[in-house]
């Protein structure tokens, strides 16, 4: 239910998984992301923290098509940041493997949900649910698994560029 939506922002590379933003909201709007996650370093700290190849930029993100990336505003900070945005094809979420891992936390958060109420513990607070996703991220099992899926992506786009343009026969 909404009453439990974190509204998350994270990144995934080869580096393991970052968090970008916790927002108040369900969606972003661009001043938000402009203001609290690129103007306040937020955004290239969870860059850095992947471990990129080049620790001073620019840095290349994929990304899905959410409108205020590619907002004015949001253009401009990234270009100050030294972030340039690579979009996945729009209903691609299987080209973008940060909605795998999203997939994959889901699974951790029902499987305590379950081990509560079988405890017969207390529904989480929205304040305490935010720190038990924010506990999960930090894992080395949540590390793991955004590494492989980032080289899952790697391994999949070698593919098709290799055979041209088809990933087929994987």
């Amino acid at each position: 239910p909404l009453s439990r939506a974190v509204p998350l922002w994270g990144g995934i590379s080869e580096g393991g998984y970052s968090t970008v933003l916790f927002h108040g909201r369900k969606k972003v709007t661009s001043d938000e992301w402009v203001e609290e996650a690129v103007h306040s370093g937020k955004l290239v700290s969870a860059i850095k923290a992947l471990r990129p190849r080049k620790r001073a930029g620019p840095w290349h993100v994929l990304c899905d098509n959410e409108a205020f990336l590619t907002a004015p505003a949001s253009k401009a900070a990234h270009r100050q940041a030294k972030v340039l945005l690579w979009q996945i094809p729009p209903k691609s979420p299987d080209l973008n493997p940060v909605e795998r891992f999203w997939g994959w936390l889901r699974k951790r958060l029902v499987a305590r949900d379950r081990a509560d109420l079988k405890a017969k513990r207390p529904p989480l607070t929205k304040t305490a649910f935010r720190a038990r996703v924010a506990a999960i991220c930090k894992t080395k099992h949540a590390q793991k698994v955004a590494k492989n899926f980032a080289k899952v992506l790697r391994k999949v786009c070698t593919a098709v560029v290799a055979k041209r343009g088809a990933a087929s026969g994987m």
